[in-house]
């Protein structure tokens, strides 16, 4: 036997469409005419593309638009008679959305509305959502009838939804995460200022105490090396904090109505000895008066920190020329120098943070962290100014600042003796740190310091072991810490382990053979067994004087201290 045919529900509305057309056209007022308006409500049924169910008192289907027919791929005769949610739009749904058509059925039999968004899903068909209103309708007595189901799709909008929860969930999360970094931030902060510095200006302490003892020429020379080296680390530790607090907009000028002119001409006469020691002409032009209105210890650390990178880059017998120029609500300062200058590929960077000098453009490399130029351009750029970088007449680096007269408006304001100070004592600071380091004393200490940089676990802690007490060791965690501790620490020898950080060691070697300041430096070089590891050769080549193989770590510090502590013991 022939299953039933299916009903052609695009074949049944064209037929009510053909028969309202033909019924209106013989009817003068089809709101007058039964007929007319059974067929206008079949049309509107048929071509609805909503969702759509009759059903009698008991939530049983009685009628279901065409639309949700096709939708649900069923023939109306399969679904009469079935509760709601037994029917196959909910066949393949989730038990929790069955269960909440079900109690919104009952509800609406029990004379209740309800309206909510439920899944469906027909198996074999991907999942949606419904805006599912279910309201029952009442006779003449005043009883559920029946209960009309209508519903409309908005799958892509729950999707949106879902996304936008989605989202806004990680943003609760990127938040909390930036909340949890700014507290972090915060007791950085203050152990910063509380852990580091305070400990920093005891040591600075007890060396001028011992500078003032009258003490032997080597610890003379040894205690003023501390004092220089205390005063780096507290300078570079007020830098990153200057870093920090303009990063999240809290650095505040303190602004006074004061003679830029007369401030700009402190800082660079207390620049003169050292560049009159260095054979170096420095030169300063600047007017008799110029009234504005700026942070004096700010300014005082832009002239002093550019006035100290042009005498490091300046040869001897060179020049330095520090000029001061007005021009109507704005002057200009203008340091250049007769060194190597800065090819303009490099220009942009000079200005990042840590950026010690840059590698292979004709500037060497300076201590510190690196952040001299970056403050100079933050103070620049907070007095509404700004800072360019070019070639200089004397044929070094030009650097530019400008500066507004007037930057924010506000009351006048005379600078105190404490802002004065301590525009002195940056000045002095940049000044005295500067002479040591291109002026360093050197008297051999009694005891020989060794520099070691290996990342190889376990190998710097036997090489230290194997040498004992017969030298001062110190094990730099990198390539780059391995070259300012030398740099500082004038030490007898450096050893380069086979992993010595992100720089290759023939690198290192050639950093440290370059460096006029460490001729007399034994660089010595471990030889890996490792087919990436450099050569002897390569290593000797690169500037190792002395090449020892690394294949036994546990020996590897005595047998390198009798092979290399003759030559390098002073």
């Amino acid at each position: 036997m022939r299953p039933p045919e299916r009903l052609d529900h695009w074949r049944t509305s064209l037929d009510s469409v053909e028969s309202l057309r033909q019924r209106l056209a013989s009817v003068p007022d089809p709101h007058d005419d039964t007929v007319a308006r059974q067929l206008m409500a079949q049309v509107a049924h048929a071509k609805s593309s909503s969702f759509m169910a009759l059903l009698d008192a008991s939530g049983n289907v009685l009628d279901v638009n065409p639309a949700a027919l096709i939708a649900g791929s069923v023939d109306l005769a399969e679904v009469a008679g079935l509760p709601l949610w037994a029917t196959p739009w909910w066949s393949g749904a989730q038990g929790e959305d069955v269960e909440a058509v079900k109690r919104a059925v009952e509800a609406a039999t029990a004379g209740q509305f309800t309206r909510f968004d439920v899944g469906v899903r027909v198996a074999g068909r991907e999942p949606g959502t419904l805006d599912l209103m279910i309201r029952p309708l009442r006779g003449r007595d005043g009883q559920v009838a029946f209960v009309v189901a209508e519903g409309r799709t908005i799958t892509d909008r729950k999707r949106v939804e879902e996304r936008l929860a989605r989202q806004n969930a990680e943003l609760s999360a990127l938040t909390e995460r930036l909340a949890r970094v700014h507290d972090y931030r915060e007791r950085l902060l203050g152990e910063l200022s509380q852990e580091l510095r305070a400990p920093l200006q005891v040591v600075v302490t007890r060396a001028e105490q011992m500078l003032r003892s009258e003490p032997t020429p080597e610890v003379r020379t040894q205690a003023s090396n501390i004092r220089m080296a205390a005063l780096s680390a507290l300078e570079q530790v007020n830098d990153m904090l200057e870093q920090v607090r303009a990063d999240h907009g809290e650095t505040r000028l303190a602004l006074v109505d004061a003679d830029l002119a007369r401030a700009v001409r402190t800082v660079a006469e207390s620049f003169e000895p050292l560049a009159e020691d260095r054979g170096i002409d420095l030169t300063v032009k600047a007017p008799e008066t110029l009234a504005a209105r700026f942070d004096v210890e700010r300014v005082s650390r832009i002239v002093s920190n550019l006035l100290a990178n042009a005498i490091r880059h300046t040869p001897p017998a060179g020049t330095v020329v520090c000029e001061l120029k007005a021009s109507p609500g704005n002057a200009t300062l203008e340091v250049a120098d007769s060194g190597p200058g800065v090819p303009p590929e490099h220009r942009d960077r000079v200005f990042g943070r840590f950026r010690s000098g840059l590698d292979g453009d004709g500037r060497s490399r300076g201590a510190g962290a690196g952040l001299g130029l970056a403050i100079v351009r933050e103070f620049v750029e907070l007095h509404g100014g700004d800072i360019s970088l070019g070639d200089a007449p004397q044929g070094g680096a030009l650097f530019s600042v400008s500066l507004p007269l007037h930057p924010p408006d506000g009351p006048r304001v005379s600078a105190t003796l404490a802002q004065q100070a301590a525009a002195a004592q940056r000045t002095e600071y940049v000044r005295s740190r500067l002479e040591a380091e291109l002026q360093p004393e050197r008297v051999e200490p009694t005891v020989p310091t060794v520099v070691i940089v290996e990342q190889v676990p376990g190998r710097a802690d036997a090489i230290v072991q194997g040498i004992g007490d017969s030298a001062v060791s110190c094990v730099a965690g990198d390539a780059d810490e391995a070259l300012r501790l030398a740099s500082e620490l004038l030490p007898n020898a450096v050893i380069v382990g086979t992993a010595p950080g992100d720089m290759p060691a023939t690198s290192l070697l050639r950093r440290l053979a370059s460096d006029p300041k460490l001729t007399s430096l034994w660089r010595i070089a471990l030889a890996g067994e490792r087919e990436d590891d450099p050569p002897p050769d390569a290593l000797v080549t690169a500037g190792a004087q002395l090449v020892l193989p690394a294949s036994d770590a546990g020996d590897l510090g005595r047998r390198l201290w009798a092979t290399a502590g003759a030559a390098i013991r002073p």
